[in-house]
């Protein structure tokens, strides 16, 4: 089958969760499942893969747009739920390891492809946008917010680690934002994106028509964003806050950030320090060691390392039991395996990056 057939036989059906399709020289990836906030399954990764290989062989083709369904969420992350039932078969013995593991292979061999897309790439993160779905826009050339936009990276809370490629962002995040992000999970909006360098361009939603429209025209989206985007309104959270999370969060470890949280009476250190309370003790530690780990790691670098640790987070106790008490039960009340931050052992925690030889 030619390139032309292809992206015509996957955009045949408007029931498919990944509409593409091509406007004046632009492909257009539309994820497609509104009622489930766009999250991202097994079937999307290829589909939106097979799309981009086409558009990279596609003279015709100048620029790729990505754009979510409906007018809650860009995309709010993989779906978890369905990994779950197939990483249950493998704690059965019924799969292997390679099996149970396949989502997230796709999924970053696909973040890996849009961060070395040869053409511009553009993302359009109106709504919420957390886990996966910033493996898809954080890696476009130009990530554009708006004032609906969510941002999180919430994986700590399911017993998991920020993935995707996200800490190589979350890293450059000025003031230790990221630090601050990924250790949390907490979230920030639209224009806090943009001071945090997660997005390049904040635009009112109602102007993503008119932006589209006129990029579709001109073929030139930095054009398009001169004449459309907004200024940064004044920040709310991250800029008042800054100096104490960067005191606190540059801290190389959990106990000590804890610490120094307990310490303060500041709306900040209340908030963070609930949330580090509640997470998983396993996830906390291995995502500060990997946020110093990755500090001189090239992207190609930190996906490798992402699938090493997704491999073991599989094999581990608290990734069943945070995605079980969040999603599946809904019960809020995890029993973490370790309990606490001073009963995760350091050699645990080197364990996760010992490579799996796949």
């Amino acid at each position: 089958m030619n390139q032309g057939n292809l992206l015509q036989s996957l955009s045949d059906h408007q029931d498919v969760h990944v509409i593409l399709q091509s406007v004046s020289g632009i492909g257009i990836v539309t994820l497609n499942r509104p009622k489930a906030l766009n999250a991202l399954n097994l079937e999307m990764l290829k589909r939106i893969r097979a799309g981009l290989e086409a558009w990279k062989h596609d003279e015709q083709i100048r620029a790729v747009l990505f754009l979510g369904a409906g007018e809650r969420a860009f995309c709010a992350g993989g779906d978890i739920k369905a990994f779950y039932q197939e990483a249950q078969a493998y704690r059965a013995g019924q799969i292997s390891l390679e099996a149970a593991a396949s989502f997230f292979a796709a999924e970053y061999t696909l973040n890996r492809m849009i961060f070395h897309y040869p053409k511009p790439t553009i993302a359009i993160m109106d709504g919420i946008v957390m886990g996966g779905g910033y493996g898809i826009a954080g890696h476009c050339r130009i990530r554009v917010a708006t004032e609906k936009t969510v941002f999180a990276m919430p994986e700590v809370a399911i017993g998991f680690f920020p993935d995707v490629g996200s800490v190589f962002h979350l890293l450059r995040a000025p003031h230790y934002y990221g630090h601050y992000l990924a250790l949390t999970g907490l979230s920030i909006y639209g224009a806090d994106m943009v001071r945090a360098s997660l997005a390049d361009h904040l635009i009112k939603s109602i102007k993503i028509n008119n932006l589209k429209d006129f990029f579709y025209k001109s073929g030139d989206v930095n054009e398009a964003l001169l004449r459309l985007a907004d200024p940064l309104p004044v920040s709310e959270f991250l800029e008042p806050n800054s100096s104490e999370i960067e005191r606190v969060f540059c801290q190389d470890s959990p106990e000590i950030i804890l610490k120094y949280l307990t310490a303060s009476d500041s709306l900040l250190a209340q908030r963070a320090r609930e949330a580090l309370r509640q997470k998983s003790p396993t996830s906390i530690k291995v995502t500060s060691a990997y946020l110093r780990r990755a500090a001189q790691m090239s992207f190609d670098e930190i996906i490798a390392t992402d699938f090493t640790l997704t491999q073991h987070f599989i094999q581990s106790h608290d990734f069943y039991e945070g995605i079980r008490a969040q999603l599946i039960d809904k019960d809020k009340n995890p029993g973490w395996s370790p309990d606490s931050l001073d009963s995760v052992q350091e050699a645990d925690i080197e364990r996760y990056f010992l490579s799996t030889g796949d």
